[in-house]
């Protein structure tokens, strides 16, 4: 398969996972092409070990969490992205950003993630580059700590 092919058939996939994630279609489509580059740098490097899209993909979320950390947007807890995400009132935005400050920077990173943008805990240890079982417990620590028993 060439370049050509692999754009034309991955490049729509892409970028509708990242346009999910940003919720900006033109940081999607910037991160988008970011991800083709790649591939066509390296596609010669690609070894077939694993499925095609699997290689683009995990480029596709490593792009997309370098975009995110570059510009803070998964460690700002914002109104607008509460509100807009979950149509919640003032009082439980506000109570929730409370509750998100008790918890270390790790632990936040990891509840936004999962909890604001939808990844499943097997994405975000991929997207880590961590043992998955070392992810669902500081998620869970996470949520014990922000009293998520209560």
């Amino acid at each position: 398969m060439d370049f050509d092919e692999i754009f034309e058939q991955y490049f729509d996939k892409v970028y509708y996972k990242v346009l999910g994630i940003v919720k900006n279609s033109d940081d999607a489509e910037d991160i988008s092409q970011e991800v083709f580059i790649s591939v066509y740098k390296n596609l010669k490097k690609f070894k077939g070990e694993s499925n095609i899209y699997t290689w683009i993909y995990r480029i596709a979320i490593n792009k997309t969490y370098d975009f995110l950390k570059k510009n803070k947007t998964m460690l700002e807890i914002n109104e607008e992205i509460l509100s807009l995400e979950y149509n919640v009132d003032m009082n439980t935005n506000m109570i929730l950003t409370e509750k998100l400050k008790k918890i270390s920077m790790q632990e936040r990173e990891f509840v936004i993630l999962k909890d604001i943008y939808g990844y499943k805990l097997k994405e975000i240890a991929e997207m880590k580059d961590m043992n998955l079982s070392t992810v669902k417990s500081i998620y869970y620590k996470a949520i014990r700590d922000m009293g998520g028993n209560e």
